[in-house]
């Protein structure tokens, strides 16, 4: 059986000529009204299938034509609407549509339809006379002419149209509240993934806060034991070089003006030289604390020749500040004494260099 169907829209007309081929009908198409006229006469198609809104001629006018036309007018029409108005209907109802169905339209329902044209015609009744029918929607006043059948099958169609919409509703409904569902599972998911890392970042944090206390408490330890050993080893300093300076202090005072009497005594050869060797002895023990240094030293004080040593060492005058716990005026006036004793005051001589020469 052939089938024609009328849609400006290549896309659409290709979807449903593939749909009806496929139920073994033989599909014609046309892009317009004027076409669908041309084609109905020639092929006198089982049933058209039109869109309603085309250019030039849209489907309610088409269908009007065509069922104006003796020739065409027993042939069933089929309209594609998208229905956002009331009144689509009583308009298929004036133009004398067989049927209608919603765009987007479900193919077995299409289907469905068509068989039943196909299966209404064999059944048809000639006795079935058009009465006319006025209706007033909207506040405008229609006139139906059509007979009680065509009226049946509109009605039917609104029918299905609705039940078929509600059906669509409620799968949306669904959809929607499987997809709500869906969200919010994975928003708790994600809320409980961001409340477990948060915890994880706090507990991260407060694990670095105790370490940085734990390192600065480290810190402060081991500034105090770092000053309290610079502490110490100045303190050693000073009592290493206190301690030779006392020993050397007593054998210059104490020993070594006795022995110079007990040579300047005419002594017996054997005891003379027990004498040397006392001399001898001490002088080897006061030889270190003495630095090295020449007898120019000798006749400075034991705190002179404290700052000398240094001197000697390398040390500046605030480290011998520090060292010895004097201010920084008291050790260059020991600095100015000391080339004074030398005999250097005036000379352009540095200090250190002069003190390792003597050595």
């Amino acid at each position: 059986m052939d089938i024609v169907i009328v849609e400006d829209s290549l896309t659409q007309a290709e979807r449903l000529k593939y749909t009806l081929e496929e139920q073994g009908f033989r599909v014609w198409h046309a892009r317009n009204g004027q076409e669908a006229l041309q084609l109905i006469n020639s092929c006198h198609p089982g049933v058209v299938i039109s869109d309603v809104i085309m250019p030039e001629m849209d489907g309610f006018e088409l269908c009007k034509r065509i069922k104006s036309e003796p020739s065409m007018k027993e042939t069933p029409v089929i309209l594609l609407t998208v229905l956002s108005d009331p009144r689509d209907v009583i308009r298929s109802l004036e133009c004398g549509a067989d049927n209608f169905i919603t765009k987007p339209y479900d193919e077995e329902n299409l289907l469905a339809r068509i068989q039943y044209f196909l299966t209404q015609r064999e059944q048809e009744s000639s006795t079935d006379n058009d009465s006319e029918l006025d209706i007033l929607i909207g506040g405008q006043k229609y006139s139906i002419t059509a007979d009680r059948k065509r009226i049946l099958n509109i009605l039917i169609s609104t029918y299905e149209t609705v039940v078929q919409k509600n059906r669509d509703l409620l799968r949306t409904q669904q959809e929607l509240r499987i997809l709500n569902e869906h969200l919010e599972n994975r928003v708790q998911e994600r809320t409980r993934k961001l409340m477990e890392e948060i915890t994880r970042r706090k507990q991260v944090e407060d694990d670095l806060r105790r370490q940085e206390q734990d390192l600065r408490i480290k810190s402060q330890n081991l500034e105090e034991v770092n000053t309290a050993l610079h502490v110490l080893i100045k303190n050693r300093e000073i009592d290493r070089i206190d301690q030779g300076q006392k020993i050397l202090s007593n054998c210059k005072e104490l020993i070594l003006p006795y022995v110079e009497q007990l040579k300047k005594q005419k002594l017996p050869p054997h005891q003379m030289a027990c004498v040397e060797i006392i001399e001898a002895n001490v002088q080897n023990i006061i030889s270190p604390f003495l630095q090295s240094l020449s007898s120019e030293l000798a006749h400075l004080t034991p705190k002179e020749v404290q700052v000398a040593n240094l001197v000697k060492e390398g040390k500046t005058t605030k480290e011998i500040s520090e060292l010895l716990n004097l201010s920084i005026r008291s050790v260059e006036s020991h600095r100015d004494n000391i080339r004074t004793k030398l005999g250097i005051s005036n000379e352009k001589i540095n200090l250190r260099s002069y003190l390792l020469s003597l050595s």
